[in-house]
């Protein structure tokens, strides 16, 4: 097993942003450009969800490209729409 690091990114400005190093549920995180914050747990909540919906947005769109064209399969769904994230990780579509 593989593992592979990714910053923590402010959804609105895409800068990085800071905490305490090894942070707490309790402790905050802050971008230091806009001064958005909010408690470590609640962002890697939205985290999270944001690296979720990112992967099916690229799995669906890998196998929108891979029937397109075929007589058998039929792609019916329209996947995961846009959706904007207070907080995202680095290296993930946003």
């Amino acid at each position: 097993m593989t593992t592979t690091s990714h910053t923590i990114l402010c959804g609105s400005c895409k800068c990085a942003v800071q905490s305490v190093p090894n942070p707490k549920a309790h402790d905050k995180v802050t971008c230091p450009r806009c001064n958005r914050s909010d408690r470590f747990d609640a962002v890697m909540r939205v985290v999270k969800e944001h690296v979720t919906h990112s992967t099916a947005r690229a799995l669906h769109e890998g196998m929108a490209k891979a029937v397109r064209g075929s007589k058998f399969l039929k792609l019916t769904s329209n996947g995961p729409g846009y959706r904007s994230f207070r907080w995202i990780a680095s290296g993930y579509g946003s």
